[in-house]
């Protein structure tokens, strides 16, 4: 089984994420149904956009494969290395498609929303600020900041057993302990958040995200030749 077989499996695998997200826009549709039927204004009010709903689709992929479908594809005698390009695979997919159906909910589907005319509907392009560069500008950095966190939520779930991971597990709750509380290291902090996502500068955030998912893939390939069935 190579890395394409392996991606087609995972996305087969991951159907829980499909179902919570058609679930939850579900919801968001019976909820503008009933305002709609009792005639309850929604004028000047508050929504979010169907795109960030789809982020539940690459977040919990990215916690049920290597949770739930690595030991399964290991007892097919898959290599590791080519389980871990199958879902780099997975993840520039769900980046790419959910992507493009987040710029289209920005462009048309957002708007067709009972909001009313003083309304707003948080759509990721404006939240972080990436509709300021342009549509194909910000549908990139959209891309390389869904595929970074894909990576990330990935490698913490592999970890996930092990002594690396507990230590890591620890250092995440004593950065955040320890930084939080100190405004210059609170800062530092910020700064991290403002060069991953919310900068103007489209190309710090864009090699930012590379740059990082780079060193996490890394990472994870370690973690997972490691990693026992």
């Amino acid at each position: 089984m190579n890395a394409l077989a392996v991606a087609k499996l995972n996305f087969k695998k991951v159907k829980l994420s499909y179902f919570i997200f058609l679930g939850l826009i579900g919801l968001q549709l019976i909820s503008y149904i009933i305002n709609n039927l009792f005639n309850t204004s929604n004028e000047g009010g508050f929504s979010l956009s169907f795109g960030f709903y789809s982020y539940f689709i690459i977040l919990i992929s990215a916690i049920l494969i290597p949770a739930r479908n690595f030991r399964k594809l290991m007892n097919f005698n898959v290599k590791k290395l080519d389980y871990t390009r199958g879902v780099v695979i997975n993840y520039v997919v769900f980046s790419f498609v959910i992507s493009l159906f987040t710029a289209f909910c920005y462009f048309y589907l957002d708007k067709s929303l009972p909001v009313g005319t003083n309304g707003v509907v948080a759509n990721p392009f404006t939240v972080f600020g990436w509709n300021n560069n342009g549509a194909i500008v910000a549908f990139i950095r959209h891309f390389v900041f869904l595929f970074m966190v894909a990576l990330i939520v990935h490698t913490l779930t592999t970890i996930q057993g092990t002594w690396y991971g507990w230590l890591t597990n620890i250092l995440i709750v004593a950065v955040i302990s320890v930084f939080t509380p100190i405004a210059s290291l609170r800062k530092v902090l910020v700064s991290i958040f403002d060069t991953l996502i919310f900068t103007p500068n489209a190309v710090i955030q864009i090699l930012g995200c590379l740059g990082v998912s780079v060193v996490v893939y890394i990472l994870c390939v370690l973690a997972v030749s490691r990693k026992r069935i």
